[in-house]
């Protein structure tokens, strides 16, 4: 047999031992046809607002091109008016030499837009959940694939915050529904847009929460348990319990968001798994492969995410959407074969070692979660924090993950996430165990002397009453010249500007301590 022969016969026979897919999801923003239904949004009524045949060339075009970089397996897709412009876009992915020759979609009138599925593997079947009988609520599609062994995808797009959490608890509790009817040991993903962020009961506004507190995401689907986030060993610890792991977990806290509502970033698409993805058997998803699609062409000059371009009343026929595709991926093994299970110390980690922050600050990652007794935020801004044990103690930086914590709270937590950022270690995911109640900080904040500046032991500190003035970069500060970096270039001082600052962190960036001002309303300029 020859070399060309044997390799066609080898790659013949890999499916029988292993199978991959990349599963992603993306809200593609308002994608209408040309056809007056009725029901259109007043932007997209056919011949109104320059939406016409050619603008609805382009939209499907920018967001083929979207789908084909992102080369995934089966994409759950958002806003899709109906199965006409869906066949559109499936004809031009094929054309451009990217097929998707499988899909499905939700149907119902009364709906602007519906969810819908494009696949490389055949479909076996699909189902539409309501989520009320009678109701105008977006369906949710459940779709299985032809695989051995067999998969189901669920793809949602629950209600937006325009509505209060109660709207989208309807969502979750028809899915769910759904879900404890499969049989046990069925492998599912849940995924899609559920304008719900991963931690929604921490951060749920006022105007949204009629329902004491209680989430469709966090609540009802279970990707918390005891006031805490379901990580990936719970679902070996309660292999046969309804819950669901949240992939956004797999990222550091400041990177979890597909979505950038006027500055404020959200984790409003997710990916969830069940136990059954992660049991050694069958189909299980691969640690560490969740990610945001984040080419270079999404973004702005300043960073903004590309949507659909709606300017003055009109249609321009530049951007994408306004959400980024989010994925992951699912691997299996012939049967016969198991994957690795979770390493011993994983499967363990809720004995959760005890530890300092100055222990943790000589780490160089974090392999297992680590518990910190008696911490004190002593400073918030945002979901960023200082925390410190001791007045006379270490600090360090709680970054993106602080929005379950309270400037003045004193606190038990798990840490769950730890890197290193130009020498500076921060805590970028944890868990709070126990609220321990408020602490008066005044003396975790010394006034501000030049010399800690030189002192490894004040690094990160929060510092009060400092005056100087503003030159390149600079504080002057009794005729010293303090390295200073304030968290947006906007805030930065005129040159020679006399500033005071009232709070302000001792910083370390690329070998080099700074202050760091992390709040505008932390300084103001002074006439002296």
């Amino acid at each position: 047999m020859s070399l060309r022969l044997l390799l066609l016969f080898l790659v013949a026979l890999w499916p029988l031992f292993s199978q991959s897919l990349k599963i992603a999801s993306w809200n593609v923003e308002n994608l209408f046809d040309m056809q007056r239904q009725g029901t259109e949004y007043e932007e997209y009524i056919p011949g109104r607002h320059r939406w016409s045949e050619a603008m609805l060339r382009k939209k499907l075009e920018h967001t083929a091109q979207v789908i084909c970089d992102l080369d995934a397996d089966v994409i759950g897709l958002q806003e899709i008016e109906n199965d006409q412009v869906l066949a559109r876009l499936q004809r031009l992915l094929a054309r451009v030499g990217c097929p998707y020759p499988y899909r499905a979609i939700t149907t119902g009138a009364g709906r602007p837009v519906h969810v819908a599925l494009l696949s490389r593997v055949k479909i076996a079947r699909k189902r539409e959940i309501p989520v009320t009988y009678g109701g105008r609520q977006r369906r949710i599609l459940e779709v299985q694939l032809r695989t051995d062994p067999p998969l189901r995808l669920f793809v949602n797009h629950w209600r937006s915050k325009r509505g209060p959490e109660s709207e989208r608890i309807l969502y979750a509790k028809a899915l769910r529904k759904r879900l404890e009817r499969l049989p046990a040991g069925t492998e599912y993903l849940l995924l899609g847009d559920f304008n719900s962020d991963w931690q929604e009961y921490r951060i749920m506004e006022a105007k949204h929460n009629d329902t004491g507190g209680r989430t469709g995401i966090n609540q009802v689907l279970v990707t918390t348990r005891n006031g805490r986030m379901v990580r990936y060993r719970d679902l070996h610890v309660a292999s046969t319990a309804f819950l669901h792991y949240n992939l956004w977990l797999e990222l550091p806290a400041s990177r979890r968001w597909s979505h950038n509502f006027f500055g404020k970033k959200e984790a409003i698409d997710a990916i969830l798994i069940p136990p059954s993805l992660a049991n050694g058997r069958s189909w299980e998803y691969r640690r560490g492969s969740f990610g945001v699609y984040r080419p270079r062409y999404l973004f702005g000059e300043h960073g903004e995410i590309r949507r659909w371009e709606y300017r003055h009343g009109r249609h321009t026929g530049r951007g994408y959407s306004d959400h980024l595709p989010i994925y992951a991926k699912l691997e299996t093994l012939a049967p016969g074969m198991s994957h690795a299970r979770a390493p011993k110390a994983e499967a363990q980690a809720s004995k959760c070692p005890k530890t300092d922050i100055a222990t943790l600050q000589k780490l160089r990652s974090l392999e297992n979660p680590r518990c910190l007794q008696g911490v004190v935020v002593i400073f918030k801004r945002g979901r960023h924090a200082v925390i410190q044990q001791r007045p006379d103690g270490p600090a360090i930086l709680v970054y993106g993950a602080a929005a379950g914590l309270k400037e003045g709270e004193r606190y038990d937590l798990q840490i769950e996430g730890f890197k290193r950022y130009h020498g500076m270690p921060e805590i970028t995911d944890l868990e709070v165990l126990k609220k321990r109640g408020n602490i008066e900080t005044d003396s975790f904040i010394p006034p501000f002397n030049p010399a800690m500046m030189a002192r490894p032991a004040d690094r990160y500190r929060i510092v009060r009453d400092i005056r100087g003035r503003y030159h390149h970069r600079r504080l002057i500060v009794g005729g010293r010249e303090l390295r200073i970096h304030f968290k947006k270039r906007r805030w930065i001082p005129a040159e020679g500007e006399k500033i005071r600052i009232k709070r302000a962190q001792i910083g370390y960036y690329k070998g080099h301590s700074e202050l760091v001002v992390w709040d505008r309303n932390d300084f103001k300029t002074v006439k002296e």
